[in-house]
C-alpha cells in the first residue's frame, strides 16, 4: 500500500502538473478570448476527447492485462504498438484527404486548419499510448512525469509567446489567423514533441505482430473502448452539443467554469494513473479483495475532502481561474460537477470486479446506461433550461453508473466495502455543500468552518486506521 500511495502521488504530478498548467493558462485564455470563441475551443477538445477514445481502442487497459503475463510480455508491446500505429495512420490519412468536408460538417468551413491540426494531435497523442502505457507498467513514474511535464511546460511557453511576445504579423504566417488558434497550436507542438521524448521507448519496438495474441487482446479491449466512448459522452457530450443548441455565450461560459471544476477531475486522474496498473498486479493475491475495499474507502474519503475544499473555496479561486467576470454566469455547475466527479472516482474503484474478472463488456453496458441517459436529457431539456441540466446531468449519470456497478459486482465478485460509511460521507458532503452554495452564497468563512469540521469529523472516526497506518 506504501509502495501505491509513493508511486500514485508520482503519477499524480506527472497527471496533474500539466494540467494544473493548462488550467492556469485558462486565466490568459480566457482574458483573451471571448466568449463566444471559447465555445469553439471546448467545441474542438470535447470532439477530440471522442477521437482519441476510438483511436486508442482500450489498448493502454488491455496492454496492463496481456503484460502480467511475464513471457508475453514484449510480444504484447509489440503488437499493441503497431496495431495503434496502424490505426491512428489511417485516420490521419482520412483527414488530410477530406479535411474540407470534414471541417464542413463540423461548421467549421471557414477555419478548415483546426479539423487538420487536431488530427494531428490525435495521431501524435495516440502513438503516445503504448510508450507511456509501458513506463507506468515497469514502475518508472519519475519517466512517465518527466515526459509529461516537459511536454506541459513546452505547451504553456509556446502559448505565452504566442499571445504575448510573437508578432501578430508572425502568427499570421503560421496559418494563425484568430487568438482561439493559438492554444491548438500550442497543443499540436507540445504533442510532437512527446514522441521525440519517448523515443527511446519507442526504439525498443520489434517488427513483430501476433495475431493471435492480437484477437485475444481485440476482445478484451473493444468493450473498453466503447466503455471509454460511453465515458466521453458522459464528461464531453454537454460541451459538444451546446455549440449548436444554446447561445455561443453561455456554451464558452459553461465550459469556462467546467475548467474550474477540473480540479477534482485532476485528483481522480492522478489517481487513476496509479491504481490501474496495481490493481491487475493484486488480483492473484488471496486477500485482493480485502485491499480492493481498503483502497476504495481511502479514496472515498480523501476524495471527499478534496470536493469539499474545492467548492468552499470557489469565491477567490474564480478570481484566479475565471478572470472575466461575464463567464462568472455559470459559476453554480461548479459544486454540481465537483460532486459529478467524485462519483466517477468511487466507480472507478467499484469497476475493478469486471476488469479483473474479464466481463468488460458488463463495464460498455453500465457505461452506455449512464450516456444514454446523457445525451437523452440533454437533447430533451438543454434548449428549455440552459446550460445547468447539463451539469445536473452529469451527476445524475455517474451517480446511476456507481450505483449500477456497485450492485452487480457485490453479485458477481463481492468486495468487503465499507459501504455504509462511504454513503454517510457522500450525503453530508452533499448537505453542506447545498448550505455553502444555496445559503451562504460561496461565503469564505462560512465555506472553509463547514469545511474544516467536515475534514475533522472523517479524520476522527477513522482514527484508528490513520494511526494503524502512521505506525506502519
Amino acid at each position: 500500500m506504501k509502495k501505491l500511495l509513493n508511486e500514485t502521488i508520482i503519477y499524480g504530478i506527472g497527471a496533474i502538473m500539466p494540467r494544473i498548467i493548462v488550467v492556469l493558462l485558462n486565466y490568459l485564455f480566457i482574458k483573451n478570448i471571448s466568449n463566444n470563441d471559447f465555445a469553439i475551443f471546448t467545441n474542438l477538445y470535447a470532439l477530440i476527447s471522442f477521437v482519441n477514445i476510438v483511436l486508442s481502442f482500450g489498448f493502454e487497459t488491455a496492454y496492463f492485462r496481456f503484460s502480467s503475463d511475464k513471457n508475453n510480455e514484449q510480444k504484447v508491446f509489440n503488437t499493441s504498438f503497431w496495431f495503434l500505429t496502424g490505426l491512428s495512420t489511417a485516420f490521419l490519412l482520412v483527414v488530410l484527404l477530406f479535411n474540407q468536408p470534414i471541417a464542413d460538417v463540423f461548421g467549421y468551413e471557414k477555419t478548415p486548419e483546426f479539423i487538420k491540426w487536431f488530427a494531428w494531435i490525435a495521431f501524435f497523442d495516440n502513438l503516445l499510448v503504448i510508450p507511456l502505457a509501458w513506463l507506468r507498467f515497469n514502475n518508472k513514474p519519475i519517466k512517465y512525469t518527466a515526459v509529461r511535464v516537459v511536454q506541459a511546460v513546452f505547451q504553456s511557453v509556446f502559448a505565452i509567446a504566442l499571445f504575448l511576445y510573437i508578432p501578430h504579423e508572425f502568427s499570421l504566417q503560421l496559418g494563425l489567423k484568430e487568438k482561439v488558434s493559438y492554444p491548438f497550436y500550442s497543443n499540436l507542438a507540445a504533442s510532437f514533441l512527446g514522441i521525440l521524448l519517448v523515443s527511446p521507448i519507442i526504439l525498443k519496438v520489434r517488427f513483430q505482430f501476433s495475431k493471435e495474441l492480437f484477437l485475444q487482446m481485440i476482445k478484451y479491449s473493444w468493450p473498453i473502448m466503447i466503455a471509454g466512448l460511453a465515458f466521453m459522452v458522459n464528461e464531453n457530450f454537454d460541451k459538444f452539443i451546446q455549440k449548436f443548441i444554446i447561445n455561443d455565450g453561455d456554451a464558452g461560459a459553461y465550459g469556462g467554469c467546467y475548467k474550474m471544476a477540473v480540479l477534482m477531475t485532476l485528483f481522480v486522474t492522478a489517481y487513476r494513473m496509479g491504481i490501474e496498473p496495481f490493481f491487475f498486479k493484486q488480483m492473484q493475491n488471496e486477500n485482493a479483495k480485502l485491499t480492493y475495499a481498503k483502497v476504495t474507502e481511502y479514496f472515498s474519503f480523501f476524495a471527499s475532502i478534496v470536493a469539499l475544499g474545492i467548492i468552499a473555496n470557489v469565491s477567490w479561486l474564480k478570481h484566479l481561474l475565471i478572470p472575466n467576470s461575464s463567464y462568472w454566469i455559470a459559476l453554480n455547475i461548479i459544486p454540481i460537477i465537483v460532486i459529478a466527479n467524485l462519483f466517477f472516482g468511487i466507480y472507478y474503484n467499484l469497476s475493478t470486479w469486471y476488469k479483473v474478472t474479464d466481463r468488460t463488456r458488463v463495464g460498455t453496458y453500465i457505461s452506455w446506461a449512464g450516456a444514454i441517459i446523457t445525451i437523452a436529457l440533454n437533447l430533451l431539456f438543454l434548449r428549455t433550461y440552459g446550460f445547468m441540466i447539463s451539469a445536473w446531468v452529469t451527476l445524475a449519470a455517474y451517480f446511476i453508473m456507481m450505483v449500477l456497478s456497485y450492485f452487480l459486482g457485490q453479485k458477481y465478485y463481492p468486495i468487503p466495502y465499507r459501504m455504509k460509511k462511504i454513503v454517510f460521507f457522500v450525503v453530508l458532503l452533499s448537505v453542506l455543500s447545498f448550505i455553502i452554495v444555496d445559503l451562504f452564497d460561496y461565503n469564505f468563512w462560512i465555506g472553509n468552518l463547514l469545511f474544516a469540521l467536515y475534514t475533522i469529523i472523517l479524520l476522527y472516526s477513522e482514527k484508528k486506521t490513520l494511526l494503524s497506518r502512521i505506525k506502519k
